[in-house]
């Protein structure tokens, strides 16, 4: 797998670019510090790794840019920039994961272990991991999370960061339409969108 990561600030890349190929050690990684830099290197890239603040302009204009010219590539956004706005502007823009900055390391590791899995073809509910659906059928058991970290063995926080992560990948707008999704999918069935329930 070929990962293209786009960080501008050097130490951050630098500590990235060390746990990608620690998690992913079969995986090719190369660097773009700018937006200007990661186009030449697009047409190699399998996967994108791409902040939002960027030197040369904002990462969800160039993500805007990747779906249109690249529509089949993969990018996983990863900012410290962890608003609500810009989380929907990604998902519509094609984006298959967002992660915070601020996320716990485990979080971290799993979802890059993620990046080698099919990112576009499956259905949306084949794309979360184990843990994810943990968190989805505990949340369906009207489980708090609080609840749901005890009965895990993880942090509150660690919760937060998969229950946000479902949020994303299912298209819902907040935590109550989580809910009501973790309901419906806890009887066994799936709705056809996420987005029924924003």
């Amino acid at each position: 797998m070929k990962i293209l990561l786009v960080e501008d600030h050097h130490l951050v890349r630098e500590g990235l670019t060390r746990l990608l190929r620690e998690v992913l050690p079969d995986a090719q990684v190369r660097t773009a510090g700018c937006i200007a830099e990661a186009r030449e290197r697009l047409a190699w890239a399998e996967r994108v790794l791409l902040d939002l603040s960027l030197p040369d302009g904002h990462g969800l204009g160039f993500l805007e840019e990747i779906a249109r010219r690249h529509p089949d590539l993969p990018v996983v956004i990863l900012t410290a920039y962890d608003e609500p706005a810009f989380q929907r502007r990604a998902a519509a823009l094609g984006a298959v994961a967002f992660l915070s900055k601020a996320d716990p390391p485990d979080a971290l590791r799993q979802a890059l272990v993620e990046l080698k899995g099919p990112a576009r073809s499956l259905p949306y509910t084949d794309r979360l991991s184990p843990t994810e659906q943990q968190v989805l059928a505990l949340l369906g058991e009207g489980l708090s999370t609080a609840q749901i970290a005890q009965r895990l063995g993880v942090e509150e926080k660690t919760v937060y960061t998969h229950r946000r992560r479902l949020m994303f990948k299912l298209g819902l707008k907040s935590a109550q339409a989580l809910v009501r999704f973790a309901a419906l999918y806890h009887t066994g069935l799936t709705p056809p969108s996420g987005k029924k329930f924003s």
